[in-house]
């Protein structure tokens, strides 16, 4: 998954935040946007860039957004049931 996050001095100085469409984070990723349902514009450009392009005019809520994507990261890839089953297949 990347997770890019893009300062644009030239419109406002606002921040945009590109998110890879990856399937593992699908279900988690839509209920995100479904918090910041009101607060948020997202485009999508799957065709294309396979990203959905997220902005505010509140850059707070942008941070937010990101911080809470990258704290998702860690609990998709390392708290799932087959880690752990390959982690005690490799102790044994």
């Amino acid at each position: 998954m990347k997770l890019k996050l893009k300062v644009k001095e030239h419109k406002k100085k606002r921040l945009v935040v590109w998110i890879q469409k990856d399937k593992d984070f699908n279900d988690s990723i839509q209920e995100l946007f479904r918090f910041f349902k009101d607060k948020i514009k997202i485009s999508k450009l799957s065709k294309i860039t396979n990203y959905y392009i997220i902005s505010s005019e509140n850059p707070g809520i942008i941070l937010s957004l990101h911080s809470t994507i990258q704290d998702l990261i860690p609990e998709v890839y390392f708290n799932s049931e087959d880690c752990f089953e390959e982690n005690e297949i490799m102790n044994t």
